[in-house]
């Protein structure tokens, strides 16, 4: 395989939305056709929509609400999640009633077999009478959830609107009826909390089959307004709803039979103020859609304060802060909903140019919401010195079986702390961040979904379809435990073959997307960038293949994230990755002499180059076999090192506060030898010093950094990039013009 297939980054073109003059209701507007939805902007908005606050005119401030064609990704990415997701509410139901037919099947279409029946021949025949009865109203009620799941054509982008409106409405049988034949029996509801124009409303209602009832909320009466005449504009009445009010308080009159499938919030800035009434009025099960275009606040520390009482927890310093500010905003969302009993899963969570980008199945659950603690995180991070982390969860969940062999989860403290207050590598201080959400961010089932509808879409509606599926492949590739070739979802199971009804369940309902389950934790979060690193080093960087292939060589495994360019995902420890960076500046690219500076991150770092390990020892310690020999011979190779260390501080310490300061970052360095020491005095107590077969990356554990074998194959790590897929994407995209941000407002 050619290396230029296998390209991450590359440029994009801005989305071109098609516009024209017309004339409506006795006024003119600039009709803008996004999706198969089309909005009427007046034309002193057509500045508002292509240019910052401070490139308008004073007429044009008092109209600048309305389109952005930056978020235009955003919206062609939820329209393809509503829709896999109504595809598995549709099947969901499907499942619901065929299981209640076998039901009443297998009881022989009688609800009252226990009853003596006094005369034999009336209640036989009353019997035959009610199965088919119940027999027709199961066909009845089969034939009416049988909805086409895709629309088999798109219609051409330059029809009129009501016959885009009615071709979209008519998409499950290709033929033009009336709509209140065609109008699906059940009931699929969404809300656009926050709607300004209606453009989500539109669009969700013209490309998404299943959609029964679109309520589109503004608080605005001038957006209500814009909005009516949109719907009107669009045909699109029968299926959507205006309403006047502030969310909030729409969301917390939401009955129990009036609550939505789907809720979308898309504010500009935070959701925080929406999430408690949000999760209130989605249905069990249900999907809700959350933007937060605040980065400033969640990707930042300096509105900590701010971002913790916003999301209860404080954001992350470093390059890593993207994805830590997904997991603030997942942590906001589960502690809203674990107080009224619901849990979430992430289905979806997605760092996007500036903003973020969640799609969460909330479901009623007090059991699920025991995880909860067992998947929030705090996360000490050395950002002021090479970047290392550790993480620490604020409760453990051990999995056991009961008396009669059921599964069982147990909830219990978790012992703290997990690192010191200096960092282990360079001996800088490191600083907390949380808490946040440390469970998996996606459902690989749900963005499998996604891809599959992407080779049916018609890419002159659906301009981004390039970028989603960049980006999706790339999220879905974050899970270091999935294989390369197939891609299977991950099932709750322990199981690894399904079974043949299993199977054949999988088969006749397709769309259903399978809940994770919920106290699986994500093993590798967070990723970091290869510039970080040889910045601590004052190091040229690495190639990002070579680097990969140092780290498959010795067993670990690798991937890149979806937020971040040359990011590294990897099941390597920071005492490996440092000794590869270590290594890097040894085989290929040596510092310059007098460029690290004693008491920077750079020199702490260089003190536990190999050269200064005792080679003997560590080859004593890891040649000795087993038992004390081996104990011995490692305990000396690390006391060598620290008399070596503190020697070294004692002569380079400026005065006494600098002279402590180094020999407790030495101690803290030290600190693995404790944990090697317990970890021997248990082996010897179980009596478990021959367990299971190790892998590769569990036989490297055992190894000191120093001793490992590391090469920069630059092939093994090309080979390990297109191991997922070979196919040219768009996984990072270039912003394609100037002031690419979130202009004004969002629409």
């Amino acid at each position: 395989m050619e290396p230029s297939t296998t390209t991450t980054t590359a440029a994009a073109t801005a989305p071109t939305p098609q516009s024209k003059l017309v004339e409506f209701r006795g006024a003119e507007y600039n009709v803008i056709k996004e999706g198969l939805a089309h909005i009427l902007n007046p034309p002193s908005q057509e500045a508002a929509s292509k240019a910052t606050r401070r490139d308008l005119k004073t007429e044009d401030e008092s109209q600048s609400v309305f389109y952005n064609p930056i978020q235009q990704f955003n919206r062609d990415l939820s329209v393809l999640a509503i829709r896999a997701f109504s595809e598995h509410v549709v099947d969901l139901k499907k499942q619901k009633l065929d299981l209640k037919a076998k039901k009443r099947t297998a009881s022989g279409g009688s609800k009252g077999q226990k009853r003596k029946r006094e005369d034999e021949g009336d209640q036989d025949q009353s019997n035959k009478k009610g199965e088919v009865a119940e027999k027709s109203e199961t066909e009845n009620a089969n034939e009416q959830v049988e909805v086409e799941v895709e629309v088999s054509s798109a219609p051409d982008a330059t029809a009129a609107p009501s016959t885009t409106a009615a071709t979209a409405a008519t998409a499950t049988n290709g033929k033009q009826e009336d709509s209140s034949t065609t109008t699906p029996s059940h009931q699929f509801t969404i809300l656009d909390a926050l709607s300004a124009t209606g453009l989500r409303a539109l669009r969700y209602a013209s490309e998404i089959p299943h959609a029964t009832k679109i309520v589109g909320n503004d608080l605005s009466p001038s957006a209500i307004q814009s909005m009516k005449t949109n719907i009107d504009y669009n045909e699109l009445g029968d299926r959507i709803q205006p309403n006047l009010g502030d969310a909030r308080a729409y969301m917390y009159t939401l009955g129990p039979t009036e609550r939505f499938d789907v809720i979308d919030l898309d504010p500009y800035g935070t959701a925080s103020p929406f999430m408690d009434a949000a999760v209130q009025g989605v249905k069990d099960g249900g999907l809700l859609c959350v933007t937060c275009t605040d980065a400033g606040v969640w990707a930042s520390t300096g509105y900590a304060e701010k971002a913790f009482s916003l999301y209860g927890g404080v954001p992350i310093k470093g390059s890593h802060s993207h994805e830590g500010g997904l997991r603030l905003i997942l942590n906001g969302l589960a502690m809203s909903a674990a107080k009224y009993g619901l849990s979430i899963e992430p289905l979806l969570s997605l760092s996007i140019d500036f903003y973020a980008r969640t799609f969460v199945r909330v479901s009623r659950s007090p059991a699920q919401v025991k995880f909860v603690a067992g998947n929030t995180l705090l996360h000490y991070n050395c950002d002021s010195g090479c970047g290392a982390w550790n993480n620490q969860y604020l409760a453990s969940t051990k999995h056991k079986l009961d008396k009669r062999g059921n599964p069982m989860s147990y909830h219990g403290l978790a012992q703290a702390p997990t690192a010191g207050p200096h960092c282990e590598h360079c001996g800088f201080k490191t600083h907390l961040a949380g808490p946040m959400w440390g469970g998996r961010l996606h459902n690989p089932q749900f963005i499998q979904r996604i891809l599959s509808i992407l080779p049916t879409l018609d890419k002159e509606v659906y301009q981004t379809v390039p970028r989603i599926e960049g980006m999706l492949t790339t999220a879905l590739e974050e899970d270091l435990d999935l294989t390369p070739s197939s891609i299977k979802p991950a099932q709750p199971s322990s199981e690894t073959e399904m079974t043949e009804s299993q199977s054949e369940e999988s088969s006749k309902y397709p769309s259903i997307i399978a809940k994770m389950d919920p106290s699986l934790r994500d093993p590798y979060p967070f990723y970091f960038i290869l510039g970080a690193l040889s910045k601590a080093l004052h190091c040229q960087t690495p190639p990002i293949d070579e680097f990969r292939g140092a780290i498959h060589s010795i067993g670990y495994r690798s991937t890149r994230s979806h937020a971040k360019p040359n990011s590294i995902r990897t099941d390597a420890p920071w005492s490996v990755i440092w000794e590869i960076m270590r290594e890097w500046v040894r085989q290929h690219a040596p510092i310059k002499e007098g460029s690290i500076k004693p008491g920077t991150p750079g020199a702490g770092l260089m003190r536990m180059d190999r050269g200064r390990f005792s080679k003997g020892g560590a080859e004593a310690g890891v040649g000795a076999g087993n038992g004390e020999a081996e104990g011995s011979a490692e305990a000396a190779a690390w006391l060598a090192r620290l008399k070596s260390d503190l020697l070294s501080d004692i002569e380079s310490g400026r005065d006494v506060s600098d002279l402590v300061t180094r020999v407790e970052a030495s101690l803290y360095r030290s600190g693995p030898r404790h944990a090697h020491q317990q970890q021997q005095q248990e082996k010897k107590q179980d009596g478990s010093g021959s367990a299971a077969p190790k892998t590769a990356a569990s036989a490297t554990a055992t190894q000191h950094p120093s001793t490992l074998n590391i090469r920069f194959d630059a092939q093994l790590g090309r080979d390990s990039s297109v191991s997922h897929t070979n196919k040219r994407l768009v996984r990072y995209q270039i912003n394609p013009r100037a002031n690419w941000g979130p202009l004004n407002r969002a629409s």
